[in-house]
């Protein structure tokens, strides 16, 4: 799922302060019908698509099997769906299980939207799921949910432009990235880019900043604190800013150029995105995917240094539900239950059949022996070592800051020393 640059979390955060203040023992979404039966609500962005069709199907075989206890899907756009939530809180309408954006979930939990995990379904998910899914759905020690979805970042590249240009194979350090960037890029007669050598840019809010710390986690470097105070005005934060203002100043990266409109047609060379972009390409492109579509690790600024950055989402427990107990009963059946016929859990073909990593280790074992999609093993692969991002109160505020100081170098040329400093002088821990 990409993050749409749609959504503004800034204009709900009076609505997060508002539902932390609201407290008291309100309603939940769900109730209990005639004859003990407890009706679940359990609200998600999932609104189209395989992705609803998909957790619809596996709601339908629930309620079949489980006749007192009733799930009812509610979904609204992604967009809407930070907002819907916190206004349904505030107002005592809350669903009993919400799915969520981990990059939200220090806030949930700092506005008493999320209930804590119960410790035995808690110690089950730290023991059955992948490093980079539990960073990404984790607030300090405190689990949110069980991981759904879960995305990493690699490096796209077109093979044929590269060959055109004599590259025979991906970069793997800094250098070898920056001079392919260089090699690659075309301009007209005027000047204007033709093909970008390396895009810096993603499809969605806060555009520059996870390209940014793939490049910082390859360096070995973080971007917040357990506290929430900034880490990347370091070393190794100013090597890899530095990396990406000396592109722009090449004009080999561009950031009026959208990677995702204009890779397709041939207008970049490589790009660092995400891997839900696989499924984009695979329509777009057809045919064309196969031939000119390779994908390997963001390489480090050493040999064999490699980085990405994982964000994810999950699914958990109302804290104000009246009926905490069977809305864990569902989730734990949601993500344990086995497909039929396979050795995968259900959750995990429903991820999967989307192009998403499985964030359950043991899906991603069962799905990394048969990838019929080479471009796929770099995407999970990169589940076991990149930087899960940071999602406790007031990562949203620093991931805002940090965009605008990147976009200051790339855009206009700004010394990157001083672009982190400003941007590390704006994050106030919550």
């Amino acid at each position: 799922m990409r993050i749409s640059k749609g959504l503004r979390l800034a204009v709900v955060a009076g609505l997060l302060a508002s539902a932390a203040a609201c407290g008291g023992s309100g309603d939940s979404g769900g109730g209990s019908g005639s004859g003990g039966k407890v009706e679940l609500t359990l609200l998600s962005h999932y609104s189209d698509g395989p992705s609803k069709d998909g957790l619809d199907k596996m709601i339908a075989q629930w309620n079949k099997d489980n006749p007192k206890i009733q799930v009812k899907a509610q979904v609204v756009k992604f967009d809407d769906l930070l907002t819907t939530m916190t206004v349904r809180q505030t107002g005592g309408r809350g669903a009993d299980i919400v799915s969520a954006y981990g990059l939200w979930g220090g806030q949930l939990m700092k506005a008493n939207v999320v209930a804590k995990v119960p410790d035995d379904i808690a110690t089950k998910i730290k023991a059955e799921y992948s490093p980079a899914a539990l960073g990404a759905v984790t607030t300090g020690d405190t689990l949110l949910g069980y991981p759904t979805e879960l995305n990493t970042y690699v490096l796209f590249y077109n093979k044929k432009i590269l060959a055109a240009a004599g590259i025979t194979k991906p970069p793997t350090t800094w250098a070898e990235l920056a001079d392919d960037a260089k090699k690659t890029v075309k301009r007209d007669a005027k000047g204007n880019i033709q093909v970008e050598g390396l895009s810096l840019i993603q499809d969605g809010d806060n555009k520059s900043v996870h390209p940014f710390l793939s490049l910082l986690d390859s360096a070995g470097g973080k971007f917040l604190g357990a506290d929430g105070t900034p880490q990347f005005d370091n070393d190794q934060g100013k090597a890899a800013l530095k990396f990406e203002g000396d592109l722009a100043a090449a004009k080999a990266s561009n950031t009026s150029i959208s990677p995702t409109k204009q890779f397709r047609s041939g207008g970049v060379a490589m790009a660092l995105q995400a891997g839900w972009w696989i499924g984009s390409l695979k329509t777009q492109m057809k045919d064309k995917y196969a031939s000119d579509v390779g994908v390997t690790a963001i390489p480090g600024p050493t040999p064999g240094s490699k980085g990405s950055l994982a964000y994810g989402f999950f699914m958990g427990v109302n804290q104000r539900s009246k009926h905490a107990d069977e809305a864990w009963k569902f989730l734990t059946w949601m993500n344990e239950h086995k497909a039929s016929g396979g050795d995968v859990t259900e959750t995990g073909k429903w991820l999967a059949d989307q192009g998403l990593i499985p964030p359950r280790t043991a899906d991603q074992a069962e799905y990394k022996k048969s990838l019929s999609d080479p471009n796929l093993a770099p995407i999970y692969d990169a589940a076991t070592y990149a930087m899960a991002e940071p999602n406790q109160p007031g990562a949203y505020e620093a991931k805002t800051g940090l965009h605008n100081a990147i976009m200051t170098v790339l855009a206009d040329g700004k010394n990157p020393d001083d672009a982190l400093a400003q941007a590390a002088k704006a994050v106030k821990p919550q």
